[in-house]
């Protein structure tokens, strides 16, 4: 799973590409769980996805 802080609101993000807004999360939460000098900044939401794999181009795809 893959959080994403986007404005005031926290994202969940599975790899298969649903994605549903998480209301338990604040942003004090995931300020507190990434805080720290190694994070990666990445120019858009969706190039970050894509860069980590949760841009759901496995949909649907079962590995044995």
């Amino acid at each position: 799973m893959l959080l994403i802080n986007y404005g005031r609101n926290v994202w969940v993000r599975c790899r298969c590409g649903n994605q549903w807004l998480e209301p338990e999360i604040s942003r004090a939460d995931f300020d507190a769980l990434v805080g720290g000098p190694h994070g990666t900044t990445y120019p858009s939401v969706e190039a970050g996805l894509a860069a980590l794999g949760f841009d759901g181009v496995f949909a649907g795809i079962y590995l044995e």
